[in-house]
């Protein structure tokens, strides 16, 4: 892992905090009472990889891999109110919550299922939202480079060790229960519908691709203050224009080596 300077390291800890503010709510009173009733996840964001630009039908479109792990105490366990395949539009996503021996404790609405058409599934809405940030990590988002994302959540890999296929308890999105697993990840990679930003027209220098995981704050977990994960690059232009980037090698300190994507695998 690269070296991060003090100054870095005090950004981080404004972006983290803002994060929190701009939901309005904090994240104590609610992880408190759902720990009273069943087993939390903790989302963490695992440090974005695969960084690339690519023209698209003349749009410079920076595309990456973004993965979320639950390294919490229970599973990240979330089923539509009506699970019935094949069907379109959006339903209420109910996340439950279980104890130390799997029985189900509480249940709570918490977001919405959006039938994805270009995946052909559901997804879960606002798992994620993706900024890039000009010079600094609390410089200004660039243009209009901030998206919010549903995914599919799926058990994709094991965060620290391989896994068995076997092991996975979430398998598909295609109705019924979706979730991450204590000690999974789940992965988009840079090829993936969703996995990109648009940065037409960016000036050269340095940025700073942020992930943030649960940016609303509405599913229940343990703690939302490290929900975030963040990686520098330099972009230059050549003399007709095209961008090139760099990866500066700066990224957000990560606290194992899973989580700074050494174990991630392409899905």
């Amino acid at each position: 892992m690269s070296a991060i300077s003090k100054g870095v390291l005090v950004e981080l800890g404004s972006l983290v905090l803002a994060a929190l503010l701009a939901v309005g709510v904090s994240a104590a009173p609610a992880a408190a009472q759902a720990a009273s009733e069943g087993l939390l996840p903790d989302l963490r964001t695992v440090v974005p990889k695969h960084l690339g630009i690519m023209n698209e039908h003349q749009r410079e479109i920076l595309r990456f891999t973004n993965g979320i792990a639950n390294t919490g105490d229970g599973p990240w366990r979330l089923r539509p109110l009506y699970p019935s395949p094949g069907s379109v539009g959006t339903q209420d996503a109910i996340q439950e919550l279980l104890d130390a021996d799997g029985n189900l404790v509480s249940e709570t609405v918490v977001s919405q299922f959006e039938f994805h058409e270009e995946h052909h599934h559901w997804h879960v809405a606002a798992v994620a939202r993706f900024e890039i940030h000009a010079g600094s990590l609390t410089g200004p988002i660039y243009g209009t480079a901030a998206v919010k994302t549903g995914l599919c959540l799926l058990d994709w890999y094991k965060l620290e060790d391989n896994a068995r296929t076997i092991e996975r308890v979430y398998w598909d999105c295609v109705f019924s229960y979706q979730g991450v697993s204590v000690g999974w990840v789940d992965q988009y990679n840079q090829a993936i519908e969703g996995q990109q930003m648009d940065i037409t027209g960016a000036p050269a220098g340095k940025y700073y691709l942020v992930s943030l995981a649960n940016p609303d704050g509405v599913f229940l977990e343990k703690d939302r203050a490290n929900n975030v994960a963040w990686i520098a690059f330099m972009l230059s232009r050549d003399s007709n224009g095209n961008p090139k980037l760099r990866l500066t090698g700066e990224h957000s300190l990560c606290d194992s080596p899973g989580l700074c994507g050494e174990q991630r695998v392409n899905r």
